[in-house]
This record gives structure tokens, C-alpha cells and sequence, in this order.
């Protein structure tokens, strides 16, 4: 009798490896890579504000090699948390926007010199497994939707702004004037400049004003430690994504939750970086 060998099982998480498909420079502080490879059919979208990582490496390693062995954690090189900026699954491409900041650390390193046909493995999701890549979770009783990002986050609330059905208020904090990269949809957008003195922590603070419903849980938040937080039983009318540098964005939750009384479950914060 013909034994039938079962296909490979995905795991939830897998090396892909790809190559530099273009490299397209945004801005003073941004560029786009664009990703592709035959790898991507195996890649599940999730959309939103979905993370990626990024593995960087050495020069000369067999990149299609490493996503073959069983364990991707134990090979030593830098990993990096980014977000899909762009999925078009029709052309196997992905983009990812990248913030540079010199060579101070191997993604912008990697990123502000990378040329087409550079190579890189990322570890993405793979389909029919449950959705643990996704931080944006917003009741859909919310009628107010706050997003509140500096620039390492901007990709990520960009994304999410695109992919929704409904207008959202946001605040967004870049370095420079050019590096306001368009953003579609009609969204309530106010532009922060880090070189013209403007900071993200006071904007946020006086947006609500007294306005602010106050939920029947006030508990003040427990903030001591703790730089990621996504609830995932989020109910009511508002609902808050705060990302980028941990101490602007703990002070900014304990801000809402503990001083303007709205509820812990519909406040998610992510410190992406820590000055």
C-alpha cells in the first residue's frame, strides 16, 4: 500500500526568508523597505498594527538555510520588533517603515544601507492559528478612538488608522516637519514636531479636557514595571492606543486611568523604547 506523507504543519511563528525588493527613502527619519520572496505565501496578515521581527544575520549567512532550522531563537544574531506597514499578497510584497537613527543599532544599521537584493529573515504568523500579533483591540461599542504615537510607532498607528471604518483622533509626535508622512482616511490629526519644541505628553493631557467619561472602574493603574499592556475585555464608548518611548506612554495611561478615571480595560499601552 502507498503510504501519503501529511504536509509540514506551520508553525504559529516562522522564519521567512526575503530579499530587499526596493528601498525607497520617506522622509528625514524614515524609509521604506520593501520585502518579497516565494516565502510570503505561508505569511498570515493580520492587518493593523501587526508585529513582525526581524532577524539581522551576519554577512554571508545562508538566510534560506537558518529558516529551515528548527529552532530560530538560539542563533544569537539581533532581533527586532517591527510593524507590516503594507501586505500586497497579489505581488508577494510587504513593507515595513523603518526609523534611522545612524549606526546605532543594526536595523537602522541594515535598514539606511540596504540595497535590492539584500537578504533577511523575518519571523511572521502563519495561518489558522489564534491572533497573538495584534495589540489593536478596540470594543465595538467605541465611539471616541485615541491613538497617541511617537515616531518608532508611527508606522503602527498609520497602519491602523488606514485600516479602519470609522474616524479616529490621533497625535502623532516626529522628529522633523517632512517626516508628517500622508496618512489616508478622515481622521482628526495633530502633527507634533520634536525640532520645533513640541512633545507628545502635554497634547495628549489637554485633548480630553473635562470631557472625559468617567468609567464606573477608576482604579489608578500599577505602572511600576510594566511597559506593555493590551487589554483584551475592553468595553464602553472610548478607547486609547498609546506607543512609542515607556515613560511617555506609562505617564500618559496613568494620566487617563488614574487622574481622569477612565477604564484600565480600554487603555492599551506599549513602550516600544526607553529614553
Amino acid at each position: 500500500m502507498m503510504s501519503v506523507l501529511a504536509p509540514p504543519q506551520l508553525r504559529p511563528y516562522q522564519p521567512f526568508p526575503l530579499r530587499v525588493a526596493r528601498a525607497a527613502r520617506l522622509s528625514s527619519s524614515f524609509v521604506r523597505i520593501t520585502l518579497t520572496g516565494e516565502a510570503l505565501a505561508d505569511f498570515a496578515y493580520h492587518g493593523f498594527d501587526q508585529r513582525v521581527n526581524l532577524l539581522f544575520l551576519p554577512p554571508g549567512a545562508d538566510h534560506e538555510a537558518f529558516a529551515r532550522t528548527a529552532d530560530w531563537r538560539s542563533c544569537g544574531a539581533p532581533l527586532r520588533v517591527y510593524t507590516v506597514r503594507a501586505y500586497r499578497p497579489e505581488v508577494a510584497e510587504l513593507d515595513i517603515d523603518f526609523v534611522l537613527h545612524g549606526d546605532a543599532s543594526p536595523a537602522s544599521r541594515w535598514a539606511g544601507a540596504a540595497v535590492p537584493g539584500d537578504r533577511i529573515v523575518m519571523i511572521g504568523a502563519t495561518p489558522g492559528h489564534p491572533v497573538t500579533d495584534v495589540a489593536w483591540k478596540p470594543p465595538a461599542s467605541a465611539e471616541l478612538l485615541l491613538l497617541a504615537a511617537d515616531a518608532t510607532a508611527l508606522p503602527a498607528a498609520a497602519s491602523i488608522l488606514e485600516s479602519l471604518d470609522r474616524p479616529a483622533r490621533a497625535v502623532l509626535e516626529v522628529p522633523y516637519a517632512d517626516d508628517r508622512l500622508p496618512v489616508a482616511g478622515r481622521h482628526d490629526i495633530t502633527w507634533l514636531v520634536r525640532a520645533h519644541g513640541d512633545r507628545i505628553e502635554p497634547v495628549v493631557r489637554s485633548l480630553l479636557g473635562g470631557g472625559a467619561a468617567v468609567a464606573a472602574d477608576a482604579r489608578p493603574a500599577d505602572e511600576d514595571g510594566i511597559v506593555w499592556d493590551v487589554p483584551s475585555q475592553a468595553t464602553g464608548t472610548f478607547y486609547a492606543w498609546l506607543a512609542g518611548e515607556s515613560r511617555t506612554v506609562v505617564a500618559l495611561r496613568r494620566h487617563l486611568v488614574g487622574e481622569r478615571g477612565i477604564d484600565r480595560n480600554a487603555v492599551a499601552f506599549m513602550g516600544y523604547w526607553r529614553s
